[in-house]
């Protein structure tokens, strides 16, 4: 996804033209603060739901 070989995500991105810059996270979504966040308050609306 992130590599250099002409197939990779990475590449196509750069390939397009469309973006100023790629910026590759090599880790899971759990760990991007934003993504935990909400992970988080879906859950908590949820229980939410149900306790009512």
């Amino acid at each position: 996804m992130a590599g250099d070989d002409d197939d990779s995500w990475k590449s196509m991105f750069e390939a397009s033209g469309n973006f100023d810059e790629i910026d590759c996270q090599i880790e899971g979504l759990g760990r991007i603060d934003a993504v935990e966040q909400l992970y988080v308050a879906h859950t908590q609306a949820a229980i939410d739901s149900i306790a009512k």
